[in-house]
């Protein structure tokens, strides 16, 4: 199920970027600024190089004191390959300091080519990975002991997937499904012709689907058990959802290979034992807390449907909307929000009839209910999209506004208020911090949305309360766990990267760490900052202190 962290209005002619034209002598004109970029002096550097080199898909341990990387990464000259896909070395880097370590050739960025667990304690990844079978050499690194031998658990993997307390591992090799204890197993054999895995939350159940030449089923393996055997839930599966509560496993199946039509069903983990709530479910979202279940069917098409809403296990569905799109639960269950009367409508106010698909933009009006059984109450029409603050109920959306001429208006809907208030026409995007206290957005923008003012204000302000304008002509930002620091990008005018800031939110100091740099960069837990430069003379991993 999709986790939203951000929302990004990123098309020009909704992005509010406009430019007033200015003669060439005027400071502000673009000639201007690029001779100024171009003449100013470097800035001292304030990252220390980790690694030499030029890197991609940079990444790190929950903890943050490991950093992964892909160095001399290429496109496979394989017809078919995605483009974004590369194969590289994958190399581990102490975030605090110390000798980098080479884990493995040919290591792909993408799913199924490497990751950290969520203890922090491991590095799993496929090595020698084949794009064309699929399979790779899969091994473990235990990212403590760096300087440890990596240990290789299968030799054709293609799949794999850790607990998510980092101690048990499954992973399929030629069709065969095997699970044990990280990092040296044994593994034995669970079930053959598998294509996916999963574990529950409390790691006592391991869910696998089978290939659909197998009929496709979903089955259930008690690891609890001295010799585990698989148990069929149900055949066909499209889709299934692995309740945190432990309690139940949702799942959307055919009646047939040949249906068109997906059946939902809930069953219950001990028993196995099913209800069917739909004949023909075309999405589906589950409350974090897994006391309510809501889905929407496939009537009247696949964008559009009759939304319904049941307690589980066994509460009577209520029905929502008729033309629903997307909809979700709040982080903390309290409310819920839906988009009915969905369509699509000409981007930025052109005609309809000349407008390419590509150039439109979804709505619907949205809804929120208090719940458990509050009634709907209409927010917004002509909504484009909408974002609740992580681990609350806060909920901040954009509309669009037709007269006098087309824009996107951002709102915010404080917990506890009776109605949502305004904030700001022409925004480009949105994002609470991940305490969920505060939302930031960018608007004002100039350069097609490469540089905005970044705003903010508290998840709980009033009507009366106005957004503080933090920092001038930003590209993007990423916040610390805490919600205390920001990483900030101001693009440049002259190629593609980037000038890199950190920010204290609570003072305001602001430094410069680098610049000519890539952007994402990573904020890591203790307040540093890591980052890729490509530039020839200085390429590789860079880590800076925290402000």
């Amino acid at each position: 199920m999709r986790l939203v962290l951000a929302v990004t209005a990123a098309l020009l002619a909704l992005a509010g970027c406009k430019q007033q034209k200015t003669s060439t002598g005027d400071p502000k004109s673009v000639i201007a600024r690029v001779k100024k970029e171009k003449n100013a002096p470097r800035l001292p550097v304030m990252g220390e190089r980790r690694l030499e080199g030029e890197g991609q898909e940079l990444r790190a341990s929950p903890d943050g004191e490991v950093l992964t990387v892909l160095l001399e990464a290429v496109h496979p000259p394989i017809q078919g390959v995605p483009p974004p896909m590369r194969l590289g070395a994958l190399w581990a880097v102490p975030s605090k300091g110390g000798a980098p370590h080479k884990l493995g050739n040919g290591v792909t960025n993408m799913a199924g080519g490497w990751l950290h667990t969520a203890d922090s304690r491991w590095v799993i990844f496929t090595a020698a990975w084949d794009p064309t079978q699929q399979v790779g050499e899969l091994y473990v690194q235990d990212a403590k002991k760096l300087d440890a031998e990596r240990q290789r658990i299968a030799t054709r993997a293609t799949y794999f997937v850790p607990s998510d307390d980092g101690t048990q591992l499954a992973y399929i090799e030629g069709g065969v499904l095997h699970v044990g204890k990280l990092p040296s197993g044994p593994f034995p054999q669970v079930a053959g012709e598998a294509s996916t895995a999963e574990f529950s939350a409390d790691g006592r159940y391991l869910y696998f689907k089978r290939k659909f030449s197998s009929a496709g089923g979903l089955y259930q393996v008690d690891l609890n058990e001295a010799r585990p055997q698989p148990r069929r839930l149900v055949d066909h599966v499209t889709d299934y959802t692995v309740l945190r509560s432990g309690k139940h496993v949702v799942v959307s199946a055919r009646a047939t290979p040949a249906d068109r039509n997906f059946q939902l069903h809930v069953f219950d983990v001990g028993s196995l034992k099913s209800r069917k709530l739909s004949d023909d479910c075309h999405r589906y979202r589950v409350s974090r807390d897994g006391k309510f279940l809501a889905w929407r069917d496939n009537v009247p098409g696949p964008d559009k449907g009759a939304l319904l809403m049941a307690a589980l296990p066994d509460g009577k569905p209520r029905e929502l909307g008729a033309n629903v799109s997307d909809f979700d639960f709040s982080p903390d269950g309290k409310r819920f929000v839906y988009r009915d009367n969905y369509i699509e409508l000409a981007l930025g106010g052109r005609d309809p009839s000349q407008t390419d698909k590509k150039l439109v933009e979804r709505v619907g009006d949205l809804t929120v209910i208090e719940m458990p059984d509050g009634k709907p109450k209409l927010l917004a029409r002509q909504c484009p999209n909408f974002l609740f603050a992580p681990g609350g109920s806060a909920l901040a959306y954009t509309a669009r506004i037709d007269r006098p001429e087309v824009t996107r208006r951002l709102y915010l809907y404080p917990v506890g208020a009776e109605e949502p208030f305004a904030l700001k026409d022409w925004l480009y995007e949105y994002q609470f911090v991940q305490t969920g206290d505060v939302l930031y957005f960018r608007s004002d923008c100039l350069r097609e949305g490469r540089a905005c003012d970044l705003n903010s204000i508290s998840a709980t302000a009033t009507k009366e309360q106005k957004p503080k304008k933090e920092v001038e002509a930003t590209y993007g930002f990423r916040f610390s766990a805490d919600g205390k620091r920001a990483l900030l990008a101001f693009a440049h005018l002259t190629d593609q990267t980037f000038d890199l800031a950190q920010r204290n939110l609570q003072t305001g100091e602001q430094r410069i760490i680098d610049q000519f740099v890539e952007w994402p960069g990573l904020l890591l837990p203790d307040g540093s900052v890591a980052y890729l430069v490509h530039e020839k003379s200085r390429a590789g991993v860079y880590v800076a202190k925290s402000l």
